[in-house]
């Protein structure tokens, strides 16, 4: 064939491709060698213009490869009149899509398909029989290159190395041990920020503004200016992403999605409830204490105002429950007048002299499902900054005497607890043994046909759900004792936090969280004649005082 003849003729695509599944010490796979094969075999073939198309470090499984894509556009051009690869796994390893492509694909446009160690041309129809098997085969290899993949990463995740991309703001990778994380010390000052703000009681938003104002960077990455306002583009989303993060405790996430298919670009996101989380694998940049407190301040704070709209901002917010159905308190704004000055005194009345708090129970369903427990805002402010006035001049007072008395009433109280929470869960382990031999009798029933195979599934079927939930209340009765034996030095975190509050008086959001835990209102009630409100205040590491 003469070389005009020859430049009329479409070209030849030699197409490589190379992963890093393949391996890079793995010569007979190398593109360098692919390159020599196909050009070989062109050439012997009577193929002298060819180009080569060339995938380095991509997966067969994603046909969306550059040169791949390239080599599709030129044969849609009617530029290509022939592919040749070294085999099928080179074209793709997933069969569906490679067989797409040399069943149809390449017959709609005229092209030759040529797998040279496979034995594979397009041209005789005998060798393309078998073609589709030898793709599943490739498909299957590839599948299980990516489960040993991810179950190498998996064990190594649940060793507690870290197998992410990119480290979370205020870590980053030890240099001696790149699956170990270490803090950072350029942006673990903002995480520390953060948590501190929230033990305060902020919100999400709210500590995003601040972070705003504050002109702190969202990455350790530089900006080219320090105008760019996407480099302190704090928003809640972030804020919670951070404060639900286990890392900053010094704990490891396994993972937080999984994929839903091996060819799958989508991913499940796992329920924060079934988070698989290993602790003490790194430096901590808060306590898990302080970690734990957050999650239950982010768990427990609701809007600021519910209901109808309200100028006073609620300071008890995420604090105030009813004492006698569990549910939080919603502030609500009374409808007055114009003037709405005090009927005794003539003068304006404040917004919280406006505000009180009903049960959201009563609220919703009524009375036949709770009362009211109304209670003006106030009063219950000026009872709690009593409160906390009065604990905190004992405490400065005699902070010897005030810690015997703290430390005696959570002995006394610690005793009742644990003796209550082991009979529990003695009581629970005993019930799921019997749960056990009640089930050996009944599959022995069933052995003898006493009983049929739907009655026997119906009887396990309950008695599995009920074991499964003792088997949790037995989980949660563990970690209460756990925190119940931690107790010993919260009598000294709590004298702490309240003679710093010695000399307030006013409350804010900060002391309120950083002092209480709840704050339980009783139902209303008249005794000779009086009104009285039993007002419960639970503080942090110490309980009821």
């Amino acid at each position: 064939m003469d070389r005009k003849n020859q430049s009329k003729q479409k070209i030849t695509a030699l197409y490589c491709r190379l992963s890093l599944e393949d391996g890079r010490d793995n010569e007979s796979m190398s593109i360098s060698n692919q390159k020599l094969m196909l050009k070989d075999y062109a050439e012997k073939n009577g193929m002298f213009q060819y180009e080569y198309y060339v995938d380095d470090g991509y997966t067969g499984r994603n046909f969306n490869r550059p040169s791949f894509q390239r080599m599709i556009a030129d044969i849609e051009a009617g530029k290509v009149g022939c592919v040749i690869t070294k085999d099928l796994s080179r074209l793709g390893r997933n069969y569906i899509e490679a067989g797409s492509y040399i069943e149809i694909f390449f017959p709609k446009h005229n092209v030759r398909y040529i797998a040279v160690t496979d034995g594979v041309d397009s041209l005789t129809r005998q060798e393309m029989d078998i073609t589709p098997f030898k793709n599943i085969l490739n498909d299957m290899y590839s599948r299980d290159i990516s489960k040993k993949v991810l179950a190498g990463r998996m064990t190594r995740s649940r060793q507690g190395k870290f197998c992410g991309g990119q480290t979370p703001l205020g870590l980053m990778r030890d240099p001696e041990d790149r699956g170990h994380l270490v803090i950072d010390p350029e942006t673990a000052p903002v995480i520390r920020k953060i948590y501190d703000l929230a033990l305060d009681g902020w919100g999400c938003m709210r500590i995003a503004k601040r972070l705003m104002d504050d002109k702190e960077p969202i990455t350790r990455v530089k900006a080219n200016t320090e105008y760019d306002v996407n480099y302190y583009s704090w928003g809640s989303a972030r804020i919670s992403r951070i404060l639900r993060n286990p890392f900053y405790k010094g704990a490891h996430l396994v993972c937080r999605t999984h994929q839903k298919g091996i060819r799958s670009n989508t991913y499940d996101f796992i329920p924060r409830g079934d988070w698989e989380v290993i602790e003490n694998c790194h430096e901590a940049i808060v306590t898990p204490e302080e970690w734990g407190k957050v999650q239950e301040i982010v768990d427990r704070r609701t809007g600021i105002m519910q209901g109808n709209s309200c100028p006073y901002y609620n300071i008890f917010h995420g604090l105030i429950y009813c004492a006698t159905c569990g549910k939080s308190m919603q502030a609500r704004y009374e409808k007055v007048g114009r003037t709405a000055k005090d009927r005794k005194t003539g003068k304006e009345r404040e917004p919280i002299d406006k505000a009180y708090y009903i049960c959201q129970t009563y609220n919703r369903l009524g009375k036949n499902a709770c009362t009211s427990h109304k209670v003006e805002a106030r009063d219950l402010y000026n009872l709690v900054l009593k409160d906390i006035q009065d604990l905190a001049a004992m405490a400065l007072k005699d902070k010897e005497a005030f810690y015997d008395r703290l430390s005696r009433r959570m002995e006394k109280q610690y005793l009742a607890d644990m003796g209550s929470l082991k009979k529990e869960y003695a009581g629970l382990a005993q019930r799921n043994q019997e749960i056990d031999d009640t089930f050996i009798s009944l599959y022995a029933d069933k052995a003898k046909g006493i009983l049929t195979e739907k009655r026997f599934l119906k009887l396990t079927d309950a008695m599995e759900q009920e074991q499964e939930g003792n088997q949790k209340r037995m989980q949660e009765i563990a970690t209460l004792i756990s925190v119940e034996e931690r107790s010993e030095g919260d009598v000294q975190m709590f004298l702490g936090e309240v003679r710093r509050y010695a000399a307030i008086t006013t409350l804010d959001e900060t002391v309120l969280n950083r002092l209480i835990s709840r704050i339980l209102i009783g139902e209303s009630k008249k005794v000779d004649g009086i009104k009285i409100q039993e007002v419960r205040i639970v503080y942090n590491f110490v309980g009821e005082l």
